[in-house]
């Protein structure tokens, strides 16, 4: 069964840095679950090149706690992230699964609207502290986060989106 929320969920973080873009293109539901699988794929990759890194200095250093404490983490990180993907790539069909899919492509999408908000807001700070070149920079680049933040928000309401497990 697909549904039953992950004990974590899949956080950006440097393994699971913000998508460089956000187009879509065709059904914007088929689109931005193509995106996300994509990223959690790419996400998978950076972990397990993680834990080989640290599983490796591990093996030199067998009684390093933090190391101990990382892989475990990564671990963790790589079962939330294999769960995600799996529920986003399974095959199973009905109103269940699409929920489920859906329950997590929303909560991925939130925590990419997040995390570009914060960015634009960081942006507006140093835009307000600064002056010249780099405000001005700073100032395009808060315009940027936050018109990519407002259009991830307005695909949430895209007809096909809304309609996608119902």
């Amino acid at each position: 069964m697909l549904v039953g929320g992950p004990a974590r969920a899949v956080e950006i973080s440097p393994y699971f840095p913000l998508p460089n873009s956000f187009d879509t293109k065709g059904v914007v539901k088929d689109s931005v679950l193509e995106q996300q699988i994509a990223w959690l794929n790419d996400g998978l990759a950076a972990l397990e090149k993680a834990r080989q890194e640290t599983q490796a200095q591990l093996e030199k250093n067998a009684s390093d706690a933090a190391l101990q404490d990382k892989l475990k983490s990564l671990e963790g990180q790589t079962a939330a992230a294999a769960k995600e993907r799996d529920v986003l790539t399974s095959d199973a069909a009905g109103k269940e699964a699409e929920l489920a899919r859906k329950n997590i492509v929303v909560g991925n999408l939130n925590k990419w609207i997040n995390a570009l908000a914060r960015k634009a807001t960081e942006q507006l700070k140093i835009a307000i502290l600064k002056d010249g070149v780099e405000r001005d920079a700073a100032e395009r680049r808060h315009i940027q986060l936050s018109g990519q933040a407002d259009e991830l928000e307005k695909l949430k309401h895209d007809p096909s989106f809304e309609a996608w497990g119902r």
